[in-house]
């Protein structure tokens, strides 16, 4: 074989040690754990995660017009059944 060491493994960034849990629990999961990496993303991504969050917000926009629309018809009928009106 070759005596060549592999060091694509290697990274400059130090070893994430996990934090100590406050008490022993069943499950340990260290997703928040920060490793010090990070992503650059391309112009078409940043784009599309534009776009996607535009939509997401003019979602939940038309959700919140949708629930008050709905919600002022109910009270007028209500108002309407008990002779308020």
């Amino acid at each position: 074989m070759s005596d060549i060491k592999d060091d694509t493994l290697k990274t400059d960034a130090p070893a994430a040690t996990p934090p100590e849990p406050a008490s022993q629990s069943v499950f340990q999961a260290h997703e928040g754990v920060p490793t010090g990496e990070f992503v650059a993303l391309t112009p078409e991504q940043t784009a599309a995660r534009k776009r996607r969050n535009i939509a997401i917000g003019l979602s939940l926009l038309a959700f919140c017009a949708l629930v008050f629309v709905v919600t002022v018809i109910r009270i007028g009928q209500n108002f309407a059944e008990a002779g308020a009106v």
